[in-house]
């Protein structure tokens, strides 16, 4: 980085961006501590203002009706090569991200992303998902098994983190041994999503990229010559028409699949926990309603979105409710707000777990970027809900949780639990029986 370049990133821009937020600026007003705590009545404020244009050089919107149309159409793009003045990373030589694909499936336009999907989709079948149910079960089972509820655990140490990179693990095929690198490297790569990391998180970030795409790079090989019955497998193995994906383009949509498969869920179990552990009228009533889970999950998704916020670029000028949008120009699109929208949603502020309309959510986006593992990801929220209402009728919180100080996936680092013991619910040794 040279000395121009140090003084712009670690000068100027944090003193133009606290000047805007000294000048109430929502888009500035993101970035600020206390917004990554609770964002949304910042939220509110932004819909309260309809689509708004930044002097930062973005719009944003947290309208449900805003969002919904920018996230359907294509002329809005997630491609940054639409973005004016967007200057493509350059690697070193030898860099195995280098090698990659420009742009993944999150990040690229028809016809490239219609092929790539086509291809991938073919390995999220609704059959392929249901499938995992029986294994998704027993490993939950597994890891609450040991737990000494009533002594008290962290409810992300012990579920919400091992058990989504299990289920991406399970369906990469990564061997049981590499697992903890793996589950390392995934959770810092994740914080790449956040627009604002600290040079530590950055040398960390970079680190952990270059372990990961050299260690998929070596799995995908290896499932080349001696295919198995993972994921990984039936990516290399896709064809459809005679077309099939290029190890490059494999490797990349693995990374994808982790970091867009396993924070995510992780902050879907951890955030639902603590929405439904507020009230433990929720917790009972789907202990005894098990049925009402899928709803629940739903609302769960609503309520505290596991991802806040997204973008999207013009690429060409476009209207938006009246608004022109330039070509070139980014939209930010608080998925978050939109899904609090009153609007749409009756009170939308409040945790509603039988809630009629809470389906209607954008926490999977919309259009051609819908979420490619949102059967999975609800197959998982379901189980994890299911399995700890089950095991823990009488589940509270044991102290505050901590919170992430992220910005784009919103959720904790710390849950911490404990089940108030009774003599209707006590196992052998203290343990809950389930």
């Amino acid at each position: 980085m040279s000395l121009g370049e140090h003084v712009m990133r670690r000068v100027v821009e944090p003193a133009v961006l606290s000047f805007y937020q000294w000048r109430g600026d929502p888009v500035a007003r993101l970035m600020r501590p206390e917004t990554k705590v609770d964002p949304y009545p910042l939220y509110a404020d932004l819909r309260r203002r309809g689509l708004v244009r930044s002097p930062l050089g973005s719009w944003a919107t947290a309208s449900h009706a805003t969002a919904t149309s920018v996230l359907r159409d294509q002329r809005f793009s997630s491609s940054p090569l639409h973005q004016s003045g967007y200057q493509p990373p350059a690697y070193p030589a030898g860099d195995p991200r280098a090698e990659l694909p420009a742009a993944d499936l999150l990040t690229m336009d028809p016809p490239d992303h219609t092929r790539l999907r086509r291809l991938v989709s073919r390995a999220f079948t609704p059959r392929a998902i249901a499938g995992l149910e029986p294994w998704i079960r027993d490993v939950t089972d597994r890891l609450l098994t040991p737990v000494d509820a009533a002594a008290g655990f962290d409810l992300i140490d012990a579920l919400a983190f091992p058990l989504p990179i299990a289920v991406i693990c399970h369906l990469l095929g990564v061997p049981v041994e590499d697992q903890a690198s793996f589950r390392v490297w995934g959770h810092d790569v994740a914080v790449s999503l956040d627009p604002q990391s600290g040079r530590t998180v950055e040398g960390q970030t970079r680190s952990s990229e270059l372990a990961l795409t050299a260690y998929l790079r070596e799995l995908v090989r290896k499932r080349r010559a001696d295919p198995d019955d993972s994921l990984l497998s039936a990516l290399v193995a896709a064809e459809d028409e005679g077309d099939r994906l290029s190890s490059d383009e494999v490797v990349s949509t693995a990374l994808l699949l982790l970091v867009a498969g396993f924070e995510t869920t992780v902050n879907l179990i951890g955030n639902g926990a603590v929405a439904l552990l507020g009230e433990q009228e929720h917790w009972r009533r789907l202990r005894e309603e098990p049925a009402l889970v899928p709803a629940a999950v739903e609302e769960l998704l609503r309520y505290d979105s596991p991802v806040q916020l997204t973008s999207r670029i013009a690429t060409e000028d476009t209207d938006v409710g009246g608004v022109v949008i330039p070509r070139g120009a980014s939209i930010i699109v608080a998925i978050g707000g939109a899904n609090r929208d009153p609007d749409v949603f009756d009170q939308p502020d409040r945790l509603r777990i039988d809630r009629p309309d809470a389906s209607r959510h954008l926490s999977f986006s919309l259009g051609i970027h819908h979420c490619l593992g949102a059967a999975l990801a609800r197959l998982e929220g379901r189980i994890a809900v299911e399995e700890l209402t089950r095991r823990y009728p009488g589940l509270e919180m044991a102290g505050t949780p901590t919170r992430r100080p992220l910005l784009v996936l919103r959720g904790f680092e710390i849950v911490p639990v404990r089940a108030s013991l009774s003599p209707a619910h006590r196992g052998r040794g203290g343990r809950w029986a389930p």
